[in-house]
């Protein structure tokens, strides 16, 4: 299925000639989920991963973070598996990112999702 792109902020990303991009909506999606923070959006609260509650803490639950983010991976529709997780989680410098291997009716995908974690009080 096919998707308007956004760029790593999260903006359409454009052309140089002001021309919108298409790309894989399930590779997006799972990047979206994993971005959206548990209770950002004010009209459904119950939606999001729990970032607060379960790795920006001070000592982070591994085998639970796995769990919930194979959880949230595997609710994207079109995502058949989750293969691999690994965590980089750098507290002095407040830095954290989850690279996932995931495969889907259309391949196996690896996946880099950098939490804004560093911009948190």
């Amino acid at each position: 299925m096919i998707d308007l792109k956004l760029d790593a902020t999260g903006d359409l990303e454009l052309s140089a000639a002001g021309d919108i991009s298409a790309t894989d909506s399930i590779v997006q999606a799972v990047r979206i989920r994993l971005l959206w923070f548990f209770g950002e959006w004010r009209l459904m609260p119950s939606l999001g991963f729990p970032y607060f509650e379960n790795l920006l803490v001070k000592n982070p639950n591994e085998s639970k973070l796995r769990h919930l983010i194979r959880e949230t991976v595997m609710s994207v529709d079109g995502v058949t598996d989750v293969s691999e997780i690994l965590f980089n989680i750098d507290k002095k410098s407040r830095r954290a990112s989850v690279e996932i291997t995931f495969n889907t009716d259309e391949g196996s995908f690896r996946e880099e999702v950098k939490i804004p974690w560093q911009n948190m009080a």
